[in-house]
């Protein structure tokens, strides 16, 4: 501007106008023309103006933290069957809104249903035998009682035929018959006795206790169960409520292994995974607000805040972790999934997992001219 100006003067100055005018008039003082006027606050207000725009965008700048590498995420529930079987009946189609407890899919329950027919059919096997021990333990505490009263008698006699064989009345002969009818009362009552200790041992030692708590019982009771359950397996329901997906490549007639995904559910909880560069990490805490920008739908701003951090990179969790020892080892910048939670998503905005968003996180940061910069971060809840 200066070097315009001058070359402005000169021309002037060396016009004919100008000459001939200096050589019959009389030099009369110029007025400076606005340019000439404005040209010194202008040079001094000029770097003023640029000193302290570069100390705003200094101060405030290092607040926001944005990246583009961030998509939508949502649960995904595979569906599992715990069962093996044939389908008989595909209650669902592709992408269909499901509640928690709806029917997906049926498998054939007729081999589970033996199955349970077959318990019930234990248990009650359990129940008999459990009552047909406690008749035998009756019969051998019987046979005890009858074998000490034998027992008595038998020494009664054995000691009055001992007198009488010390009289001279009795004969030997007849004393030592008394003597080996106690030897085999004695004998009967030891063998009453183990078999009530048999039957008892069969009872859990709980003889007089309920049929239900027999263990033998309890044992039946739960495969009862186990059948039970293995049937109501057979009916397959939505674990929760969300959108199925690849339902078209389960078919009626296919044969499902049990602890084998068949399709795919889709939660309904969203929420943003946002993968920032671990220079951007500094100021960044748990809580801090953030605005999210969906490119399917660029006209809607999100508000969402930091959920969590994931405690690490992306590389710290794949299955080939890089090499860092090697010779010809280069620096790749990091970065750390963050996950922020969506605070007002509007109930008509369909959000489907995968979208691409843009993520701009408010740390709250200050830089400061004199002393440590600082950063405001928002308590989490």
């Amino acid at each position: 501007m200066l070097l315009s100006n001058l070359q402005e003067l000169i021309v002037l100055d060396m016009s004919p106008d100008s000459q001939a005018d200096g050589a019959f008039d009389t030099p009369q003082p110029e007025r400076p023309s606005l340019k000439a006027r404005l040209r010194r606050p202008l040079l001094i207000a000029a770097p003023v103006v640029l000193i302290v725009g570069g100390l705003i965008a200094y101060l405030s700048g290092g607040r926001y933290e944005e990246t583009d590498n961030a998509y939508v995420q949502a649960g995904l529930v595979a569906i599992t069957p715990n069962v093996s079987g044939h389908v008989i009946a595909v209650m669902v189609h592709e992408n269909e809104v499901v509640k928690a407890g709806q029917v997906l899919f049926r498998i054939d329950p007729d081999h589970y249903q033996a199955a349970l027919h077959a318990a019930h059919a234990q248990l009650a096997d359990a129940r008999s035998q459990v009552a047909a021990r406690r008749a035998d333990y009756a019969s051998a505490d019987a046979k005890i009682e009858a074998a000490q009263a034998q027992l008595d008698y038998a020494t009664r006699e054995a000691a009055r035929q001992k007198d009488l064989l010390g009289q001279g009345i009795s004969s030997q002969d007849q004393y030592e018959q008394a003597a080996l009818a106690v030897k085999t009362a004695r004998q009967a009552i030891a063998g009453a006795r183990q078999d009530a200790a048999g039957i008892k041992a069969a009872l859990s030692g709980q003889v007089d206790a309920p049929v239900t708590d027999q263990p033998s019982v309890r044992y039946a009771a739960a495969n009862v169960n186990d059948a039970q359950l293995n049937l109501n397996y057979t009916t397959v329901k939505a674990p929760q409520d969300g959108i199925v997906t690849k339902v078209s490549q389960l078919q009626v007639g296919d044969y499902v292994a049990a602890g084998r995904p068949v399709f795919t559910l889709v939660g309904r909880h969203l929420w943003i995974e946002a993968n920032f560069k671990e220079s951007q990490l500094r100021y960044m805490r748990l809580g801090q607000g953030a605005t999210v920008k969906l490119d399917a739908y660029p006209d809607y701003e999100l508000k969402a805040r930091i959920s969590s951090f994931s405690p690490g990179t992306g590389n710290a969790f794949s299955l080939l972790p890089p090499e860092n020892a090697t010779g010809n080892w280069v620096k790749v910048v990091q970065r750390l999934p963050v996950e922020l939670e969506l605070a007002n998503a509007p109930a008509d905005l369909p959000l489907h997992a995968g979208l691409s968003a843009l993520v701009t996180v408010d740390t709250g940061h200050r830089r400061h001219l004199f002393g440590s910069a600082r950063a405001t971060a928002a308590p989490s809840k």
